[in-house]
């Protein structure tokens, strides 16, 4: 497979070697934010002390509740608007998108709060709103603000890149890699671990602002995801014994099916490669259970199955108003479908805050259909032909 690669033209070539080029700031990354290699090279004959999962007890709810509505508030974040262009949109520059001053009509929040801030960014009027709207809410009713986070640039991403769409669909993406480069259960890349680095960054300055820290975290099983989350909350969460540690949570993974990328390792190297995260109750042991490498899992069916992993979130515990989320590229817009936001596209690495409100409810949710699936598209060319 190398050859196939040396062989194309010289700018090919060059593209893939920035691509997979690693600086020395992002050894340092590397070499601090410590991480097992590829699957397929881990000793699985010993896990060692595996970090425990949440028990059956606080799994467990007394929820009065048949199902539960999602809408997003919209107003308080630029990422809201419809003419915001997610394809120029900088979470970073722009405080999270957080604006100078609120738009909000029709909820009921203590006039005080409304006042725009003498300073930017106004997250102390921010989170004054969010327990507002929460103190004036009815009883089957919450306000809840999710962090929902892409992981980094992963060796699938680069890959994808190099080879086009057409190609990595029908023939590179069903495999493990190419012979230079892995990407089953993709792992981030050097360029990855420097933008969640600049994400670990802008984190500790809106902080600094008054943004509010999450309550509880949550991520995806995908190695990509799950290194996200560490490198971005290393140094501000994870080294407290205060703070709840990070939660694996299957349904936060990406779109199930055929691409060996969105294959998880087992329970046994995940907890290996991230011994200071807890799995949630019930994770499956042994290898991933719900990959099939011939169906693809239908749109329907994965926005159904993000809603379902937010409804579990709130189950576990509906007392914690600021939750953090850390996914991948179309898990994240079935999620914003889901909680009625706008189609919004992250960039690798990149965050968004949404503003939900959350409405219990007694009556059962209506059965939808999952829709069809897919399978690989049929190659129009040699996959493995030199470009010419």
């Amino acid at each position: 497979m190398l050859s196939n690669i040396s062989s194309g033209n010289g700018l090919r070539t060059q593209r893939l070697l920035y691509l997979l080029s690693i600086p020395i700031i992002v050894l340092l990354w590397v070499s601090f934010y410590s991480s097992t290699p590829p699957s397929s090279t881990l000793d699985t004959r010993s896990c060692g002390r595996e970090q425990p999962q949440i028990s059956k007890s606080q799994a467990t709810s007394t929820r009065k509740w048949a199902s539960i509505k999602y809408s997003t508030v919209t107003g308080f974040f630029a990422q809201d608007l419809p003419d915001t262009d997610d394809e120029t949109f900088d979470f970073i520059a722009s405080n999270f998108g957080l604006l100078d001053k609120f738009q909000l009509e029709g909820l009921h929040v203590d006039a005080e709060n409304l006042v725009p801030s003498s300073k930017s960014p106004p997250w102390k009027k921010f989170k004054s709103v969010i327990k507002s709207l929460n103190k004036n809410a009815p009883k089957n009713t919450q306000y809840k603000v999710f962090f929902i986070a892409r992981h980094g640039q992963g060796f699938h991403n680069v890959a994808e890149s190099f080879y086009g769409t057409h190609l990595w669909d029908c023939y590179w993406s069903l495999l493990d890699g190419n012979g230079t480069s892995r990407w089953d259960d993709a792992e981030l890349t050097p360029l990855g671990i420097s933008e969640v680095a600049r994400a670990n960054v802008a984190w500790k300055q809106q902080l600094e602002y008054g943004a509010p820290l999450p309550e509880i975290w949550f991520t995806s099983p995908l190695r990509r995801a799950a290194h996200t989350l560490e490198i971005t909350w290393g140094d501000i969460t994870l080294n407290s014994d205060d703070i709840p540690k990070p939660i694996i949570k299957e349904k936060l993974r990406e779109t199930m099916g055929i691409h060996t990328c969105d294959r998880r390792s087992s329970r046994c190297e995940i907890a290996r490669a991230f011994p200071t995260f807890t799995f949630e109750h019930g994770f499956p042991e042994g290898p991933d259970p719900f990959w099939d490498p011939i169906n693809r899992e239908p749109d329907a069916a994965k926005t159904q199955r993000l809603k379902t992993a937010i409804d579990e979130i709130l189950e576990f515990d509906s007392s914690q108003t600021y939750i953090s989320l850390t996914g991948h590229s179309a898990a994240i817009q079935s999620l914003l479908k889901a909680f009625g936001h706008r189609p919004f596209r992250l960039q690798t690495s990149g965050m968004i805050p949404v503003a939900v409100k959350v409405e219990y409810s007694a009556e059962k949710e209506p059965p939808t259909s999952s829709g069809s699936g897919g399978v690989a598209p049929k190659c129009t060319v040699d996959p493995t032909a030199p470009a010419i």
